[in-house]
């Protein structure tokens, strides 16, 4: 068994699925008539509960051989699997493989890789994942006024944008237009674009989830229809937002376009603007397909190597308005509309496809990779770590961090630091705490020593920011290293782990390992089954190979002109051993080039055929009869068949040590449409 620990206990459920020993010699009748809620099994005085059984079914049934397990004999056959899994668990512990020193250090290593991704996984990524997912079934319509402050800029310059924009935000509340505000005072520079064009007089039209920073985005879905935001800031400085309109968001759509634009300033340009305009549209009415139009005419020359295809887009992807509501206003896949002018000419758009947004679990994995790229997953990361550490409580020794801020440079502060040139008492100083944890100076510096502390221009609050930092990761580790308590499936998973690596071992050295370093049972084995092994009527192949096409039409001359035996010593002849011969047998069609002799006779070769970057013929060399195997002919398949009987056996032994019982009866009773969900 080629499979190192790790695959196997990452897959330690999907054992469940290869074993398919029988236990029915152990079942054990129940009097209760409907058996709702009863123990399903016992192993070891250990229930099996109802609870139990469809949380892991829920787990394997669609991961194993793609079965739909909606029916009572897949019930049941489960129920014996898990029993199994359960059993061979046991044996494993009481071995001691749960003990075993590489196994605790496989088990570390994997705890280590698995939990913080769990954790911020569950705490921080999901509820911002739910909050897009929601978020992108609705478009808001708003506009807004920006005025640009740096996040380091001074207080006097800081008081200055807030009291201009709270003055603008007055303004507007008191029947000021909006618009031209934007116009006459934002910062963004797109307010005083042309009609029509995205943050006109600072509108910014129809956006969903994810588009905007989040700052803004909360704004944008917490204001009403026709009300205006407090004033906010963001990293680029102070806004106020007015929402227009809401809307729910239109499917995605997968597009295609026409595009046609002047060559030049001249009328005779615009002339034959028109011209080429009128006869796509003439086209398109008589039939002629969107693609090859596009193709022949669209001078956007990427997207015509395409079919016209702009990929799949969202209504609030920054199309030109027009451009987009033309497109987002089709409700049939295949419909064509245009021309339509944007700033970038004429379009005629077709709507490819209609990509409608799919359920949570479906549309999960594409959130989480957009919204881990975004700048509020790192935000939420440290709000949840600041959580961690207030629930905690914290301490730090401001004294020194004052103390160091003032005596020392930036530079010379955390040279000392880094390079550790304190006193011997000063470094098992407790300089921060976290809940029962105490951090010395030592502790700090190799923190510092890391490189993953942020930037500021002075050193006593960098300190402090410093510190923050160090106590946040420290709270953070607090969890992780609690996980299991405070995270069940996290508890599941672990456990699984754990014994799917113990099962591993058991099985390695019971099972696999036995089997084939047992040459005797093995061989007494293949004594008492030999019937079974026999070979049916095969077709000798002989195969020629080689570089050169020629060498190979050279062999198949011969062959066919003269005699087999001419050819097989004129290949055997052939300097530098540049003709491969080989012999292989076949039984029956598999799908590969050895098909080919199929419809030759005895005697007969096939053409050259490029293969293996040479070319190849084959031979039909006549029919080999059938025949029982030898032992050397049988062993791959015997070896399985012998471990799978060991395997048999081992489970007897256990069933009876562990004092299985098993109630299939009750499984109607407590699964009585077989709809286990996960």
């Amino acid at each position: 068994m080629m499979l190192s620990r790790t695959a196997a206990a990452s897959l330690v459920f999907l054992t469940l699925g290869l074993t398919s020993c029988s236990s029915s010699s152990h079942v054990t009748s129940t009097q209760n008539n409907s058996g709702a809620g009863l123990p399903l099994a016992m192993v070891n005085g250990e229930a099996i509960t109802p609870e139990e059984f469809a949380y892991q079914f829920g787990r394997t049934s669609t991961s194993i051989g793609g079965a739909p397990y909606d029916s009572l004999e897949a019930l049941e056959d489960f129920l014996t699997r898990y029993v199994d899994f359960k059993v061979k668990v046991l044996e494993a512990k009481e071995a001691g493989y749960d003990k075993l020193p590489d196994l605790e250090a496989e088990i570390g290593q994997y705890r280590t890789q698995l939990a913080r991704p769990f954790l911020l996984e569950r705490k921080v990524i999901e509820p911002l994942v739910e909050e897009m997912y929601d978020r992108r079934k609705e478009a808001v319509d708003a506009s807004h006024i920006l005025l640009t402050v740096a996040e380091n800029a001074s207080p006097t310059d800081t008081l200055a944008a807030y009291t201009m924009i709270s003055s603008l935000r007055d303004s507007v509340l008191a029947g000021a237009d909006f618009g031209q505000l934007a116009v006459n005072y934002s910062d963004d520079p797109s307010a005083k674009g042309a009609p029509g064009t995205p943050g006109h007089q600072g509108s910014l039209g129809f956006f969903g989830g994810g588009r905007m920073v989040e700052a803004f985005e909360n704004q944008a879905y917490s204001t009403p229809v026709g009300g205006v935001s407090p004033v906010f800031r963001s990293q680029f400085g102070y806004h106020i937002l007015k929402v227009n309109d809401r809307r729910a968001m239109p499917d995605d759509r997968l597009l295609a376009h026409i595009m046609l634009r002047p060559r030049g300033p001249a009328a005779a340009d615009a002339a034959d603007l028109d011209q080429r305009l009128s006869q796509v549209s003439s086209k398109l009415a008589a039939g002629e397909t969107f693609e090859n139009l596009a193709n022949e005419f669209s001078d956007d020359r990427q997207s015509a190597e395409k079919r016209g295809e702009l990929g799949v887009i969202s209504y609030d992807a920054g199309l030109p308005f027009s451009f987009r509501d033309a497109a987002f206003d089709i409700q049939v896949e295949g419909e064509v509309v245009g021309p339509v002018q944007t700033s970038f000419g004429y379009h005629f758009i077709k709507v490819v496809k209609i990509v409608k947004l799919g359920t949570f679990q479906e549309e999960y994995e594409s959130l989480k990779s957009q919204v881990s790229r975004l700048p509020r997953a790192a935000a939420a990361e440290k709000a949840y770590a600041v959580e961690l550490r207030n629930d905690l409580g914290f301490w730090v020794d401001s004294t020194r961090l004052n103390l160091w801020g003032t005596s020392f440079s930036e530079d010379s502060l955390f040279r000392m630091l880094v390079q550790k040139t304190y006193s011997l008492n000063d470094s098992s100083h407790v300089l921060l705490k976290l809940g029962s944890n105490e951090y010395t100076i030592a502790d700090f510096s190799n923190f510092i020593a890391s490189g993953k502390i942020p930037e500021a221009r002075r050193p006593q609050p960098r300190l402090y920011t410093i510190a923050e930092d160090f106590l946040d990761g420290e709270a953070i580790q607090h969890e992780i290293e609690v996980l299991e308590v405070r995270e069940p499936e996290f508890a599941r998973t672990m456990q699984d782990f754990r014994d799917g690596l113990v099962l591993f071992r058991l099985m390695e050295d019971s099972v696999w390992t036995a089997a084939s370093t047992d040459s005797i049972g093995i061989k007494a084995f293949y004594e008492s089954n030999k019937a079974k092994y026999s070979f049916q009527d095969r077709i000798r192949v002989l195969s020629f190979s080689a570089v050169s096409d020629s060498l190979v039409n050279g062999v198949i001359t011969r062959y066919r002109q003269e005699s087999a035996a001419d050819a097989l010593t004129w290949a055997e002849g052939v300097s530098n051993l540049a003709i491969r011969i080989d012999t292989t047998y076949v039984e029956e069609k598999s799908g590969s080039i050895y098909d080919q002799v199929f419809d030759l006779q005895p005697g007969q070769i096939t053409n050259s055929t490029p293969y293996n970057r040479g070319f190849i013929a084959l031979a039909h060399a006549g029919i080999d009869p059938a025949h029982p195997m030898s032992f050397d002919e049988a062993r791959s398949v015997l070896l399985n068949e012998f471990q799978s009987e060991i395997e048999r056996l081992l489970l007897i032994r256990l069933r009876s040590k562990y004092e299985v019982q098993l109630f299939p009866e009750r499984l109607k009773a407590n699964f009585p449409t077989s709809a286990v969900t996960k």
